[in-house]
């Protein structure tokens, strides 16, 4: 029997990931809307023995507070209440739960007494739906920010009707390296390793230093969602290190690179696992070749189905120049073929590009691994 088991789901461009052991579950994220339904509730599915109990996800964890992250676990938990409701029988069970919500940042971090809670950040949120002139002025991934403020805290709504306790292991009730020991279940051992103090103090203090502006939204609210929008969320993203006997995992969410590997290297290591799952869906600036040089794996792993430009050719190049020809191999969640023929990859002529990267090296495409014709998910068995 492998010692952990690692299912990607195919979640468009997002993530959803399945880890197990022969006795442990662990849900890490969900994907953006539509993916439920269309692939994860049927791998969630699988889970079930057919007994009076639905299955049981002994640790669900949101890595990042995003909609390519959290859409879809907004689906399942919304059917989980639903269910309750009508006394019915759920599609799972989560035993426990694990996310930073923008909101942890100023309650759990000496905020409370200037602002109230989710108020500031939600109602932000919501003047989008109330004020055409901003929502004109500001961009597109403001708008997503915030709009995923307000699913954090919808999903902490369902969890809390659930019963589900969310970071209940962690000091100040964050999921920050060093507040708690790692999380254990039979073999299984998760250890957070990101964000770190430091990066909860930096944020604490930039928004010390802003909340009055942030607060005076009716005068400055483009600043305002500005302001959110450059620090909150990558600060949130959460990383850990999963292991099960003698292997490893590194689970990156959405974080840098740099970064990454400061808070690996300040913790004594260690570098090497035998899967690293690369952050934000494959994205070449959360990633340099001095970090795959340090960084390394038996296995890559790496979502997004061409939305955006992700997985990007020029993250495929820097992972080739820093590994080489060695022993490893990437898993994608989308085949070349898939990618090649997502309009956003047509229309920036990204497939030539990708082509031209994979076939500088003869040995560069056997290093590539993908679900065959009509599978929605890749299986890593360590």
């Amino acid at each position: 029997m492998p010692a952990m088991t690692l299912k990607a789901v195919k979640a468009k461009f997002g993530d959803a990931l399945i880890l197990t052991t022969d006795d442990a579950t662990v849900l890490i994220d969900g994907g953006p809307p539509g993916v439920y339904k269309k692939f994860l509730s049927k791998h969630i599915a699988l889970m079930d023995d057919g007994g009076m109990d639905p299955p049981e996800i002994d640790l669900m964890m949101i890595s990042r507070i995003d909609s390519d992250h959290i859409a879809c676990i907004l689906d399942m938990t919304g059917e989980m209440v639903e269910a309750d409701e009508d006394d019915a029988r759920p599609p799972a069970r989560i035993a426990q739960a694990w996310l930073n919500s923008f909101s942890d940042t100023l309650v759990q971090n000496g905020l409370e007494s200037q602002s109230s809670s989710d108020a500031a950040p939600a109602s932000m949120a919501s003047a989008f739906d109330t004020d055409d002139d901003l929502a004109a002025e500001v961009d597109g991934h403001t708008k997503m920010v915030l709009s995923s403020v307000k699913q954090g805290r919808n999903l902490r709504r369902d969890l809390n009707t659930l019963s589900v306790p969310i970071n209940a292991m962690f000091a100040n009730k964050m999921a920050i390296a060093g507040a708690a020991d790692p999380w254990e279940k039979g073999w299984l051992k998760i250890t957070v390793v990101g964000p770190t103090q430091k990066e909860v103090d930096r944020l604490k203090a930039r928004w010390a230093k802003d909340l009055k502006k942030i607060l005076k939204k009716e005068a400055d609210k483009k600043a305002a969602a500005q302001s959110m929008d450059s620090s909150a969320f990558n600060l949130s993203s959460i990383v850990c290190i999963a292991e099960a006997g003698d292997k490893s995992i590194l689970l990156t969410g959405d974080a840098r690179g740099d970064t990454m590997l400061n808070w690996l290297e300040e913790r004594g290591g260690p570098l090497e696992f035998d899967v690293f799952k690369l952050p934000h869906h494959g994205s070449d600036r959360n990633v340099t070749v001095p970090m795959f040089e340090k960084i390394k794996a038996k296995h890559y792993l790496v979502s997004g189905d061409g939305k955006h430009g992700n997985p990007e050719p020029a993250m495929f190049d820097m992972l080739f120049r820093a590994r080489g020809d060695k022993d490893y191999t990437i898993h994608m969640t989308y085949s070349p073929d898939e990618l090649k023929a997502h309009k956003e990859f047509l229309k920036h002529d990204l497939g030539a590009a990708l082509d031209a990267v994979l076939d500088a090296e003869p040995w560069r495409r056997d290093k590539l691994r993908f679900p065959g014709d009509g599978e929605t998910s890749i299986t890593l068995d360590l």
